[in-house]
């Protein structure tokens, strides 16, 4: 036996399932929007912190720049009591020796030369 729908019943169940139908897909629209909103946020935050940090190495390589100039090197160099070599030696088997100039004790050159091999 078949059973029959009065149109009335029929028309209110199509009506309720194209309801749901359109609320599901309303509702998972938002949802998206709201997923892809919280990304582009997450992402404008990380450009920001990446644009941060650049900056910031940035200003590191012009300090290091700073520091490395002849001029800051040599002043350091007389901070610690370093002369300029004067005179390069060469020995036989093929290490340099350096002789510095007159303000370096002979402990410094004994010093140097057991470090020097």
């Amino acid at each position: 036996m078949r059973r029959t729908v009065a149109p009335g019943v029929r028309d209110l169940l199509f009506v309720t399932c194209l309801t749901t139908v359109l609320t599901i897909g309303v509702l998972g629209v938002l949802l998206l929007n709201t997923a892809m909103q919280q990304q582009s946020d997450k992402m404008t935050v990380q450009r920001q912190q990446v644009a941060t940090l650049i900056e910031q190495a940035q200003q590191l390589r012009t300090e290091i720049d700073k520091l490395a100039t002849p001029e800051s090197l040599a002043a350091r160099a007389r901070r610690l009591h370093m002369q300029p070599v004067t005179r390069l030696r060469f020995t036989a088997t093929g290490t340099t020796t350096v002789s510095a100039g007159s303000g370096v004790s002979r402990r410094s050159r004994a010093a140097a030369r057991s470090h020097a091999g």
